[in-house]
């Protein structure tokens, strides 16, 4: 009767032994991937946000250069005139 008490309180003791080994080697994996799925996500806004300032800086650089041809020359008023809507329509879509 005390062989098998000890016997199956050994059982158990393995039995959680091993559970918890396991525990161990699975929690930090599904850990990781939640990192990583969130560090993919920033990964992604920031790609974006890069994309739109990069799209921003060429339509400043296009307003500056009309800017200097209009001052060198006094003219090109229609092509500031388009330059700045389409700059306009970059600034209400963000």
């Amino acid at each position: 009767m005390l062989q098998e008490i000890l016997a199956i309180c050994g059982g158990i003791s393995i039995i959680g032994g091993a559970g918890a080994v396991i525990y161990k080697v699975i929690h930090p994996a599904f850990k990781f991937k939640n990192r990583v799925e969130k560090l993919e996500e920033h990964s992604e806004k920031d790609y974006k946000r890069i994309v739109a300032i990069e799209e921003m800086q060429r339509q400043q650089s296009k307003s500056l250069a009309a800017l200097l041809n209009h001052q060198i020359t006094g003219n090109g008023i229609e092509n500031m005139k388009k330059i700045r809507d389409e700059l306009l329509e970059s600034i209400i879509d963000q």
